[in-house]
Parts: structure tokens; C-alpha cells; sequence
């Protein structure tokens, strides 16, 4: 009986550990706009998308080409997808291609991953005039690898797994039309504008853009949108993004973030979407007709200490990297609304709970329990008098529940 449950035991463990092996490879989205600009045909209207990602379980140490496009659902996991790539560099110009390509140079990015084998960096793909950039459809954002050598052929593809929605440059109000935005802002150029329909910063953005001079060729020779073309590419500090016409809370606040880091540089918020300028971002209807933030609507808070972004859901990360050694991280969120039953009536937040257990059961290390404000937290696991093996982590907080697994390594 004993041998049995042994054998039964390293049967669970085994495909426990080929299960996680599968899943080293992930795409962490950081910031994940909502809408990306789009339209069938030539695509005359271009606006650039923006977003920023961890990638875990690569090489050490190695660098790796890549290019990143995007994909519907229907696609297969084999398939690259569609759109052109803004090359994101933290030490000179971006490299703009038309023709992705892990073979010709000029048609790849490169980045080197840490001794974990991990990475994070800002993407940029261009909208052309495939079939999947259709408005009102929905897209993922696909990143295309090498083996992280010299290789020429793809070895990895890694797919965000929330999608964004796909709206068109026109001022008609429907659920896949959307209106351009611009400002020639004096704010540092290369880095990266995100745009939100709070004021907290929380949740998924509505946009985002990089702040030009980016070095790269956004003109109408290369079928941008006109008033980017005119206003925007090549102006320092400038930047433009797209906006859904159906936006009944508006824009109510703009981050600055950092190129090399993603840091929040500084912010700038507005109560009801109308800007001391008189924009009015509230379901705007302009196509591409822009609006036109002016330079003093964008004063700039620079102690960001204040800015607490408040999450819209109970979130439990996978760790990164995975698998680890000898450290790693969790990243969790709690939201507002989330409170045990005592808490409602105290009206406050409830006992956060964040445990690691063997696959016995057996707790390994309580790494959270103390009371949380609404926000987003990280911690680290350093589990140096462990063996390897797969651990699950469990958050809890009030009656809500996540629990996923990692991998040791050593």
C-alpha cells in the first residue's frame, strides 16, 4: 500500500513537472492598452500601439531576436500574425519595419535576458490594412523569438492572453469607431505615454503611445494618420494615441513612464474629462478630426508617492521568473471592493493571506498576513532551505481564493 501511494505520488509529481515545463515560457503584460487603431485595406490612418510585457523561463543570459505582430483567436499557435514592428531601443533610435523577419537585419529587434532568463521592455506594433486589424474585432499581441543564439527560424511565439479591441478613425459613434488625440507635450522623448478613464491610474489602459522624436519615419509616405504625419512624428515630446468614441467617463488621467525601466515618471489628472483647455475626451466624435491637448493641460505631478493605482479585480500573478532559483517574484492585487463579510460592516479592507504549501500540503511559508489597502503589491520568495520541486502559492482575501503553482530549480 505504501509503494502504491509512493508510485502514485511520483506519477502526480512527474506530471506536475512536465505540466510546468510547458508553461515556463510566459508573457507577463504590464500594460496592456485596450485599443489599438485599425482598418481593412490600405490603413491610410495609422497610429502605433504600445505595450510592455515581462518574458520568463528563456536562456540566461542570452540575446534573442525577435518581432512582435498580432493575432485573432481563430489563429493557431504556429502562425506569426500581422502588423509592422517599432523597434524599441533603450540607447538610440527605434528601427521601424515593414517586413518582420527573424532572417533579414533591420526586421528583428534584439534583447538580452537577465540570469534568470527573463526580460521586460516596451513593444510597438504598427496596424496595417490586413484582415485582422477589421474594427470592431478583437486581437492578442503575439511576440515572435529565436532560439537566442544565432538562430534564424522561430523557436518560441508567446501571446498575451487578453485581447484588444480594434476601432477605426471615424467620427460616427459605434462600438468600433474611435477618435485621434495629440499633444505636444515638453516631456521626454522615447518614453511612453499611457492613458486612463480614471483618475487613479487603475485598471488596463485606454491607450498608449511613445513620445516622439523616436527616430523612425511615422509619416503619410508610410500611411500614418495626417495629423500624425503633420504634427507628431519627428516633434520632440510630442505624442498621439486613439480613443474610443463610445468613452462616457472621458480621459482622466495621462502617465509618463520610463523607457529603460517602466517606472511612473510623473502624472497629470482631470476630474470629468474636460481639460482646463476645453478638450472634451467624453465619447468623443471626431474621427480623424483630432483633439488637441495643449502643452498646459499636461502639468506633470512628479512626486508620484501619491499615485496609487486602485485595481478593478482580485489578481494573483504568475511568479516571475518560473521556474526560479534562487529568488523569485509574486505580484497580486486587491482590489476595493473586496471584503469579508466583518470588513463590509467595518468598512474596510479585509485580512490579505498570501501562503506557500509543498504538494503535500503542508505550509512552507506564510510570505503575507496583515491588512491591505486597495493597491497592487509584490513580493518576494526566497526559499533557500528548499529542495527543488514544484510549491503552490494561495491569496486570500475575505471569501476570495487564487492559488497557482511554480517551479523550483536548483
Amino acid at each position: 500500500m505504501r509503494i502504491q501511494m509512493n508510485k502514485s505520488f511520483y506519477i502526480s509529481l512527474l506530471s506536475a513537472v512536465m505540466l510546468m515545463t510547458l508553461q515556463a515560457q510566459s508573457l507577463i503584460p504590464h500594460f496592456l492598452p485596450k485599443f489599438i487603431q485599425g482598418n481593412t485595406g490600405t490603413n491610410s490612418n495609422r497610429i502605433p500601439f504600445v505595450y510592455r510585457v515581462g518574458i520568463s523561463g528563456l536562456t540566461a543570459n542570452a540575446t534573442y531576436r525577435y518581432f512582435n505582430q498580432v493575432v485573432k483567436s481563430t489563429d493557431s499557435d504556429t502562425i506569426n500574425g500581422s502588423g509592422n514592428c517599432i523597434f524599441v531601443s533603450t540607447s538610440g533610435n527605434f528601427n521601424r519595419s515593414s517586413n518582420p523577419s527573424l532572417r533579414n537585419i533591420g526586421g528583428y529587434g534584439t534583447f538580452i535576458t537577465d540570469a534568470n532568463g527573463s526580460y521586460e521592455g516596451w513593444f510597438i506594433t504598427e496596424p496595417t490594412g490586413n484582415a485582422r486589424f477589421l474594427p470592431g474585432s478583437y486581437v492578442f499581441m503575439r511576440i515572435v523569438l529565436n532560439d537566442g543564439g544565432s538562430g534564424t527560424t522561430v523557436s518560441i511565439r508567446l501571446t498575451t492572453s487578453d485581447s484588444v479591441k480594434v476601432v477605426k478613425l471615424d467620427p460616427a459613434m459605434s462600438d468600433s469607431t474611435g477618435t485621434g488625440l495629440r499633444c505636444a507635450s515638453s516631456t521626454q522623448s522615447k518614453d511612453f505615454i499611457l492613458l486612463y478613464d480614471n483618475p487613479d491610474g487603475a485598471g488596463r489602459p485606454i491607450s498608449g503611445a511613445m513620445i516622439e522624436n523616436d527616430g523612425t519615419d511615422n509619416n503619410g509616405t508610410n500611411n500614418y494618420a495626417s495629423f500624425y504625419s503633420n504634427f507628431v512624428n519627428g516633434v520632440d515630446g510630442a505624442f498621439a494615441a486613439i480613443l474610443p468614441n463610445d468613452l462616457p467617463q472621458g480621459i482622466r488621467r495621462i502617465d509618463h513612464r520610463a523607457l529603460t525601466t517602466g517606472s511612473l515618471v510623473g502624472f497629470v489628472s482631470d476630474a470629468d474629462g474636460l481639460w482646463p483647455s476645453g478638450v472634451n475626451t467624453v465619447n468623443p466624435t471626431g474621427g480623424t478630426s483630432e483633439l488637441i491637448l495643449a502643452n498646459s493641460d499636461i502639468q506633470w505631478t512628479n512626486d508620484v508617492s501619491d499615485a496609487i493605482q486602485v485595481p478593478n479585480d482580485f489578481i494573483l500573478s504568475q511568479n516571475f521568473p518560473n521556474p526560479f532559483n534562487p529568488t523569485t517574484t509574486i505580484e497580486y492585487s486587491i482590489p476595493s471592493q473586496v471584503k469579508s463579510q466583518k470588513d463590509l460592516i467595518e468598512g474596510r479592507n479585509g485580512m490579505v493571506m498570501l501562503i506557500v504549501y509543498d504538494l503535500l500540503g503542508r505550509e512552507v511559508q506564510m510570505l503575507v498576513n496583515e491588512q491591505k489597502n486597495a493597491g497592487k503589491y509584490s513580493v518576494t520568495f526566497n526559499p533557500s532551505n528548499l529542495s527543488s520541486g514544484i510549491y503552490v502559492y494561495t491569496l486570500t482575501c475575505g471569501v476570495l481564493k487564487q492559488t497557482k503553482q511554480m517551479l523550483l530549480l536548483k
